[in-house]
């Protein structure tokens, strides 16, 4: 939908500034404008125009108005309590940040070449390439790790971990 605005914008813009340089709409138009001239106030045409500009302008309030789904996961307090006692507020991280740390951790364990991660407020998956012809027990020490560090950042609930191991040959 954003795509589709932001071309109608641009095709105005040019349209305009057609416009401003010739003193004159471009024959692109030609044909719009001569069925637009054609329809009164009370046609059906008009009418259809009407509603599809209303059918739009709703979608794009709903857009506007509906939130989207919460996704940050939530964080312990550092005594271990999931609130503060005197401050009503809650500590979160976003996905991005649980897959940042995942991946960073994921970095520092031996035989790891590369990681990518992906998390939802459920798991936490990592995409893990290794130098390594045997991956021996590659994959349970990242899933170990990564679950112990996300742990120790506090996360509760505690997401569940997996990952793939690639090995580069």
């Amino acid at each position: 939908m954003g795509i589709l605005l932001l071309a109608t914008g641009v095709t105005l813009v040019w349209l305009t500034i057609a416009r401003l340089m010739n003193g004159t709409w471009p024959t692109v138009l030609q044909g719009p404008r001569d069925l637009l001239t054609g329809l009164t106030w009370n046609s059906p045409g008009v009418w259809g125009i009407g509603a599809g500009a209303v059918v739009v302008g709703l979608i794009l309030l709903l857009c506007a108005i509906v939130p989207g789904a919460f996704s940050a996961l939530p964080v312990r307090g550092s005594d271990g309590s999931d609130q503060a006692p005197v401050q009503e507020q809650e500590t979160v991280m976003t996905r991005r940040a649980v897959a940042h740390l995942a991946r960073a951790r994921c970095g520092g364990i031996d035989g790891v070449s590369s990681a990518t991660a992906t998390a939802t407020s459920k798991r936490v998956h990592l995409n893990v390439s290794t130098n390594l012809r045997e991956t021996g027990d590659l994959q349970t020490r990242i899933t170990e790790s990564v679950r112990e560090r996300l742990e120790a950042a506090g996360l509760d609930p505690l997401p569940r971990v997996s990952a793939t191991v690639h090995s580069k040959d």
